[in-house]
């Protein structure tokens, strides 16, 4: 049986290298998932991580899905290259699964020929079963020599028979910071405290009304009153409400929003908005991180990528106006 643990417990199994060599994050704090997915990355050293990590997002066309699943377990199964393990990550898990039920959505028909639509469907139904059949062979007797990690959004579906035996036989890392009503103000103070800043009371407790529960608005408000509150030391009540009165901050994700909607001129409106609000142009480029790296499409990552680390790389080293690099961005994002 399979068991759950922490993600500070996952962080504990890196740092002393006992780890499991199967692993289902899942839960609502996207943030946390890729953090630990860095630290475990990170684990190898950097000389050798082109030849042991890889990291894959599953295409949107179903047959292109299969074939990487199966490059999956190939690269599981290969011996690492001078590190104590190979590393395979396989982000947006949730739009792997339909590759075990291809047959499902596509009842046979009477009167299919049988060289025809039917033999086909009859095929994939075929190769969906073989899927799942490996994936079970593999979970019973996984390699030793390497760690895969299945990252999954809340748009997992738990009823399906690939989830279930993920859970009854991987580890399942539960990024859930906030499962009782009460968590979400201890998380903002073991934050602050991370952070070296002090946090009032009511500053905790408002944050935590806010967010309403939602930890990706929690740590967006968060961050924001971090950064409002730098140099201060301490994140008041009333500089909450200072900040939490910007409209930005009411509908923190419009601008990632508009992005996935590919409506140009709403999100650099919005952006335009974080701006002249102050929000920090790192800030909201690790936003647009977060975007590229959970919720795009997964065709469109690789030239999204490549066009953040551009953005990044000029940001740094001060290579133009911010406003005109992100808006340069935004629009690259938008497609």
């Amino acid at each position: 049986m399979a068991r759950q643990v922490t993600p500070q417990s996952f962080e504990q199994q890196v740092a002393g290298a006992r780890l499991e060599p199967v692993y289902l994050f899942v839960g609502p704090d996207d943030a946390m998932k890729a953090k630990l997915v860095t630290q475990l990355v990170e684990s190898i050293e950097e000389d050798f991580r082109p030849f042991n990590v890889d990291k894959l997002f599953p295409p949107e066309h179903r047959e292109e899905a299969r074939k990487q699943f199966w490059t999956v377990l190939q690269l599981a199964r290969t011996l690492p290259m001078m590190a104590p393990r190979r590393v395979i990550i396989v982000a947006q898990a949730e739009k792997l699964m339909p590759i075990f039920k291809a047959g499902d959505d596509e009842a046979l028909q009477p009167g299919d020929e049988p060289g025809g639509r039917k033999g086909r469907k009859a095929l994939q139904k075929a190769a969906g079963e073989a899927e799942l059949e490996a994936l079970e062979e593999y979970l019973t007797k996984p390699s030793p020599d390497a760690v895969l990690v299945f990252v999954a959004a809340e748009g997992l579906n738990r009823n399906l028979k690939p989830v279930k035996l993920l859970e009854k036989l991987a580890t399942v890392v539960d990024c859930d910071p906030l499962p009782g009503s009460n968590d979400a103000v201890a998380w903002v103070k073991a934050e602050a405290a991370a952070e070296g800043v002090r946090v009032e009371a009511g500053a905790a407790r408002l944050l935590a009304a806010l967010a309403g529960g939602d930890i990706t608005r929690l740590r967006a408000e968060f961050e924001r009153a971090v950064l409002f509150a730098s140099g201060d030391g301490i994140i008041t009540e009333a500089a909450v409400r200072e900040v939490a009165s910007a409209p930005t901050t009411q509908d923190p994700w419009a601008m990632t929003n508009a992005i996935h909607d590919g409506e140009a001129g709403e999100a650099l409106r919005q952006l335009a908005m974080k701006l002249d609000e102050g929000e920090y142009p790192p800030m909201i480029l690790g936003q647009l991180r977060w975007y590229v790296a959970t919720k795009m499409s997964s065709r469109r990552v690789p030239a999204a990528v490549e066009a953040l680390f551009r953005t990044d790389l000029a940001l740094k080293r001060s290579g133009g106006d911010p406003r005109v690099l992100l808006e340069r961005l935004v629009v690259e994002l938008c497609g």
